[in-house]
């Protein structure tokens, strides 16, 4: 009773906030605009960035949110053809003439607080950068590869020039490597990760539906009965519609305009007639004048053509009336309900039970109604789907109204488990060894678990192996929040490809952290994470839809004043110091390939930790394998590869567990 009191006061006082938020949406938009009007004539020289995101809301100078992606290409390093394809890119053109991506040319700068682009003199050589063939004076291998690409993301992209970077790596071995720097600001401008990297585009569909293995896609299911329901209900309509029409519409069967029709018939054409006027109108006004005189006009002059067509008057409507009310019509009214009323019993009624039984009896033996018209056809097609309706608009509801009190308790309550160190903005980065993938598909049948709660599983032993090399305190359950990115993210290229179709919203979860003290084996914290993680799923849909919505289209930010949302937003992320990203791939046992034929070994792909989250683990798939990449904050060196270095042997040990206890 105390769970349902709390429930439904915090939904309560959701519901009255709502008035306040659409005022706070009205006042904002006006704010923003009088604001940005105001820096656009004091800064004309500039051209602001008119919408907001939740990284532009934590965007510092020290601590950008700068996307990093490494490629590992076989055979040696290709400068100019690099060089060659940005240059293409950079000055692509759309069909009316205006430059694809004129952002790439323009330096981002701060005015009055807001990110604006301005233009300046773009030079490519800036852009691409040949890396030195040695590091502290050895040659680069794949020994420190690592804290090459480290010490080359810990550096800042240069100022006054547009925010990405090309690095080509040479090697003394027989592959090279390419690593693209770009602000995340970019990637709102329309340019997308695969524009930039010069990859030959996916031969298969960038776009349409993809059912992704993840969990973290759908977490708020998509109802079954509803849609079956709608699609039933629009097909009977639909037919019935078509049959009213054929019957009662003077176009479709002109003997009806011979004479004059009953009030019952001319009612019948009125509806015709009407629904014709609106079909059309809704034509016309694609074409016409978008004021409200010319749609009027327009609806009007409709009306006149199909009433005269239909002759559908005022006459006609009184002439209707007097037919109808006539002695002959009256008569023969009567014997028809006469007639109607003595084959009913002798003919009717025996014809109706024996189609009636034969019904039910072939619902029960074939699980099947082959007299979809007769009341047992209709109640064994609709009562199942209705009572299905039923219980997901309940399921629904019963979402929206646990939401708030799931938000507020176990998302803004959380307590923060981990000591967030004093952040220097500069980030450092560790890559694992691959993992096949296979392996991971057959430890998640064979446990039955999904793929994301395996890797999770190894994600927290390395956590745990993290604490201990820094002898700090383990803690029983880490805070961290989850997402899923599929490979459109780096590879689709064009310009219906959007950003933000490649993510879902995000997952709060307490993760367990095995201690190494303890007697839990991973195998055990595999499960106590199967739990937690359904859980999560199970109680969070809303708040995942709405932080889909914000990558989608700035809704939180659109209703938030943007200092509270910062203030949010850092308060948040001291709860959450570690984010997890799963990159799914899109293209299975697909390996890309460079725009001159060289084969992609790997991918890797991160995510910037910003504000008080010191952690990035982003779990990268491609191809036939996964490693696991980890971004943080520079404090962590020299113990953050222990984050992600041990992710194939925990995968191997869980694999060994398993095999035992089989």
């Amino acid at each position: 009773m105390f769970d349902f009191l709390l429930s439904l006061t915090l939904f309560n006082a959701t519901v009255l906030l709502v008035p306040f938020f659409v005022v706070t949406y009205f006042g904002l938009k006006a704010y923003n605009s009088i604001w940005l009007s105001c820096a656009s004539f004091l800064h004309p020289d500039v051209e602001f960035v008119r919408y907001s995101t939740v990284r532009t809301l934590l965007d510092t100078h020290r601590n950008q949110g700068i996307v990093s992606v490494l490629l590992s290409v076989r055979g040696r390093d290709h400068p100019e053809a690099v060089k060659r394809h940005l240059h293409e890119v950079v000055n692509r053109r759309e069909k009316s003439g205006n430059l694809a991506f004129p952002r790439l040319q323009h330096s981002l700068v701060t005015r009055c607080g807001i990110y604006a682009w301005q233009r300046s003199k773009f030079d490519l050589e800036q852009h691409v950068t040949l890396a030195k063939f040695t590091y502290k004076g050895r040659a680069v291998t794949e020994f420190n590869i690592q804290e090459y690409v480290s010490e080359i993301i810990s550096k800042y992209l240069p100022s006054g020039i547009s925010p990405w970077q090309l690095i080509i790596i040479p090697t003394s071995e027989d592959h090279h490597y390419i690593l693209l720097k770009i602000h995340h600001i970019l990637l709102s401008e329309g340019v997308n990760i695969g524009d930039l990297l010069p990859l030959i585009p996916p031969t298969r569909p960038s776009t349409g539906p993809f059912v992704s293995k993840s969990p973290l896609v759908e977490v708020v299911k998509k109802p079954v009965a509803l849609p079956t329901m709608r699609e039933k209900l629009t097909e009977e309509i639909s037919n019935h519609w078509n049959e009213f029409v054929g019957s009662y519409d003077p176009l479709e069967k002109p003997e009806l305009l011979k004479d004059t029709p009953t009030l019952r018939l001319f009612l019948a054409v009125c509806i015709v007639t009407l629904v014709a006027v609106i079909r059309e109108s809704r034509k016309g006004f694609r074409v016409v004048k978008p004021d409200s005189f010319s749609k009027l006009k327009y609806f009007s002059l409709t009306m006149i053509k199909e009433t005269s067509k239909r002759q559908v008057s005022p006459k006609n409507f009184l002439l209707s009336i007097l037919k109808t009310m006539s002695p002959g019509n009256l008569a023969m009214v009567l014997f028809e309900h006469v007639w109607f009323a003595v084959t009913l019993f002798p003919i009717r009624l025996p014809l109706f039970l024996y189609s009636e039984s034969m019904a039910l009896y072939y619902c029960f033996s074939l699980k099947y109604c082959p007299y979809p018209h007769t009341l047992v056809g209709v109640f064994y097609t609709y009562v199942p789907l209705l009572v299905g309706s039923l219980k997901e608009v309940l399921g629904i509801l019963r979402l929206i109204f646990l939401a708030p009190r799931t938000i507020i308790q176990d998302i803004l309550m959380q307590e923060e488990s981990m000591q967030t160190i004093t952040l220097c903005g500069r980030k450092a980065v560790a890559w694992s060894d691959p993992v096949k993938l296979e392996s991971i598909k057959n430890l998640a049948k064979n446990l039955g678990v999904s793929e994301t709660e395996v890797i999770l599983s190894s994600v927290a032993m390395c956590l745990s192996k993290y604490f201990s090399q820094v002898e700090d305190t383990i803690p029983k359950e880490l805070p961290i929040t989850m997402r899923n990115i599929n490979s459109n993210y780096l590879f689709a290229t064009g310009p219906q490809v959007k950003f933000y179709d490649s993510m879902s919203g995000i997952i709060c979860l307490n993760l367990p952290v095995v201690d190494p003290q303890s007697d839990v084996t991973q195998l055990e914290n595999l499960k106590l994470i199967e739990g937690k993680f359904k859980l999560a799923l199970e109680k969070q849909g809303v708040s995942h839809l709405l932080t889909s919505l914000q990558t989608r289209a700035g809704v939180l930010t659109m209703f938030l004043p943007s200092t509270f949302a910062s203030i949010y937003l850092k308060y948040l992320s001291r709860k959450y110091v570690v984010t997890v990203t799963e990159l799914t791939n899109r293209y299975p046992n697909v390996t890309q390939r460079t725009l001159w034929g060289q084969e992609v070994d790997s991918v890797i792909y991160w995510r910037p930790p910003q504000a008080n989250t010191s952690i990035s683990l982003c779990v990268n798939e491609y191809a036939d394998h996964v490693k696991l990449g980890v971004m943080c904050d520079a404090q962590l060196v020299p113990h953050h590869p222990f984050l992600a270095r041990g992710f194939p042997q925990f995968v191997k040990a869980l694999e060994d567990a398993v095999s035992v206890n089989a």
